[in-house]
């Protein structure tokens, strides 16, 4: 796949050469410029005598999106991250001897002595059709299982062949063939299989640290992504495939409908049902060495159930996890598509649970100001039964306040982002200190500054 960065340079290369040369072409649209900034304090601390953390970081990116000449464009991107100042982050918790999880995250996770470093995040060559576009490289992705996970400076980036169809107006198939990535928190581009444990790799069966970083022989992803959307009835259907090869196979159906109960007013529900089971030898012939088990079948029902009208929007949530073996979904990868998801944490990595969340939004539109809450709780299974809760995590409780102004009136472009949550065990009987660290009983701040400037 490096190759095919060098096949993209040669097809932008005799595209900019025809534009020079053709006599055919005259157009005043010119290449499109953005430069973003992100800054990021980020702080957690424990209940009890943990270590607690903190980090401010900064991140800057500048975009370059070529006009479209006879169907084709070129963008690319390319991102600087610093540590302005922060804890020690790679000193071990005293009482545990774990390390930081959160705040890490700001910086480089593969390298935490890379206090400054650079990615270049997309270099894509596109063409686009009236029925169809196809792109070639390296670009942002967003799907079920792969997205930008948007909690650190800079989202996950993929690299691989990208074909979109569009028949009409209600129905979208994209099918994406991905054979590198660079994980959110990371500085380089790594192999699919190669990207497996750069964040924490929780536990094997028995209880021991998982042995698969490094070991799963996988090299490629195939994502297959169709949605149905009929904007008159306000309903939507998405059906998702994600194929790891030698590793696994996931399904992915969901549906929602907003049900108008007055002019000003819509009932808002929807319905997800996921079913994934490993294939091949999970990854690795020694089931020591691989992620996971070919014989596991997970199955998930998630629902929602909520109001919203021109200023609130509030709905309940519900999620079961089920099945055999444990679910897994690599974290380098994505957040839980599950509706019952709650910023900064994620069920995956167990065989039983049972979530239900809550969330509220209130938005003050002529102040460009917006305030919401999230509250849930989570029932996992006992920390201590390792074969279906990989990391030992406890049952827990999770609240999330938080707020989001973009002063359009005295700089557009900037946006101001505030979260502070707490995360609290269920059940304290016999709580391990393994169990709390990184895990429970902390309070977490967010404060996030964007800007961001186009120009032609």
């Amino acid at each position: 796949m490096r190759n095919l960065l060098l096949v993209i340079g040669i097809l932008w290369s005799q595209s900019l050469w025809a534009r020079s040369h053709s006599d055919s072409v005259y157009t005043k649209e010119k290449a499109k410029w953005t430069l973003g900034t992100r800054s990021f304090f980020m702080s957690t601390s424990y209940y009890n005598d943990f270590k607690d953390d903190f980090a401010w970081a900064q991140s800057a990116y500048a975009k370059v999106q070529t006009p479209k000449f006879k169907g084709f464009s070129f963008a690319s991107r390319y991102a600087v991250f610093g540590n302005i100042v922060s804890s020690d982050l790679a000193a071990r918790d005293p009482i545990t001897g774990g390390r930081n999880r959160y705040e890490v995250g700001l910086l480089d996770v593969t390298d935490l002595d890379n206090q400054y470093f650079g990615r270049l995040e997309e270099f894509q060559v596109k063409y686009d059709a009236a029925l169809f576009s196809f792109a070639a490289g390296r670009m942002p992705i967003n799907t079920a299982l792969i997205n930008p996970q948007d909690g650190r400076l800079s989202p996950t980036f993929v690299e691989g062949l990208f074909f979109n169809f569009t028949p009409d107006k209600a129905n979208i198939a994209t099918l994406n063939y991905i054979t590198r990535i660079s994980p959110r928190s990371t500085a380089a581009w790594f192999g699919v299989g190669d990207t497996f444990g750069l964040y924490p790799i929780g536990l094997d069966l028995q209880g021991n640290p998982s042995a698969y970083k490094g070991n799963v022989d996988s090299d490629f992803v195939t994502v297959f992504d169709w949605k149905h959307i009929v904007e008159e009835e306000a309903f939507s259907f998405e059906f998702n495939h994600t194929y790891v090869q030698n590793v696994s196979s996931t399904f992915l159906t969901q549906f929602e409908r907003d049900w108008k109960l007055h002019p000003a007013k819509k009932l808002l529900t929807g319905l997800q049902i996921m079913f994934q089971h490993g294939i091949k030898n999970g990854g690795n012939d020694d089931p020591r060495l691989g992620y996971k088990d070919p014989y596991d079948q997970n199955w998930i029902v998630s629902t929602r159930i909520g109001v919203k009208d021109a200023l609130t929007t509030w709905h309940l949530n519900f999620t079961y996890i089920g099945g055999q073996g444990r679910y897994l979904s690599p974290r380098e990868w994505g957040r839980d598509p599950f509706f019952t998801f709650i910023p900064r944490e994620r069920n995956e990595g167990f065989s039983e649970v049972t979530a239900l969340t809550g969330y509220f939004e209130s938005r003050f539109v002529e102040k460009g100001l917006q305030v919401y809450a999230f509250a849930g709780i989570h029932i996992l299974p006992k920390p201590d039964t390792f074969a279906i809760n990989k990391y030992a995590f406890p049952s827990y409780s999770q609240v999330n306040l938080g707020m989001k102004y973009s002063p359009s009136q005295w700089r557009k472009g900037l946006d101001f982002h505030g979260i502070i949550l707490t995360k609290s065990a269920l059940n304290r009987d016999s709580l391990q200190p393994t169990w709390i660290y990184n895990k429970v009983d902390l309070i977490h701040i967010n404060l996030i500054a964007n800007y961001t400037l186009q120009w032609k």
